[in-house]
């Protein structure tokens, strides 16, 4: 009787094991891309082709619905970019807030700012805020944010979206990377200052 009651008990288990890890028959899926927001280092371009060091393209037709950003396009085509930079080997997004004045901060539904670090795993970034992506509340929150930023930076507007380009990767034209971000809009919004 404990033989029978053993080897049930491993049968048992044995379905449950097989259960939770999933059949081995499963076709092979691609896994998923690591999320923009906790590491923006250029993953491979599905489509095999690279822009030049200092330029940038958006790869295919727009990513984003038409007049909008998305996070995660801008993210990609960010990280792919920056780090051809040399001053930006490895880039990070983070969801620092304190990168946004305190006069637009309560107005902020969602902040991510790139940071560019020597390597990974690096405590202090290399250059700070070399793209900062923020969503606002209010497009007239959004618009206000925008040409306070244009007055020192190449900026963005899209909706109630900014995106502004830093200054610290000299051999990456900030200008054609904005005109970039702005294609994955359909070409939507407006690029203030932009003169990088």
């Amino acid at each position: 009787m404990k033989r029978l009651l053993l080897a049930g008990s491993i049968a048992c288990a044995t379905m449950l094991f097989t259960a939770a890890c999933g059949d081995d028959k499963k076709a092979d899926t691609p896994a998923a891309a690591p999320s923009a927001a906790t590491s923006a280092a250029p993953a491979a371009d599905a489509s095999g082709s690279a822009a030049p060091s200092g330029s940038a393209k958006a790869s295919g037709a727009a990513s984003g619905k038409a007049g909008q950003l998305s996070f995660q396009t801008v993210g990609k085509l960010t990280g792919e970019l920056f780090t051809k930079d040399p001053n930006c080997p490895v880039g990070q997004w983070d969801s620092n807030s304190t990168g946004v004045d305190v006069k637009y901060r309560s107005a902020v539904a969602s902040f991510k700012q790139f940071d560019c670090y020597e390597k990974k795993g690096d405590a202090m970034p290399r250059r700070v805020q070399q793209a900062i992506f923020v969503e606002f509340k209010s497009a007239n929150a959004a618009k206000a944010y925008a040409q306070d930023q244009a007055k020192m930076y190449p900026t963005l507007i899209v909706g109630d979206t900014v995106v502004v380009a830093g200054t610290g990767l000299k051999d990456t034209d900030m200008k054609a990377y904005l005109e970039s971000v702005q294609e994955t809009a359909g070409g939507a919004g407006q690029i203030l200052n932009g003169k990088a």
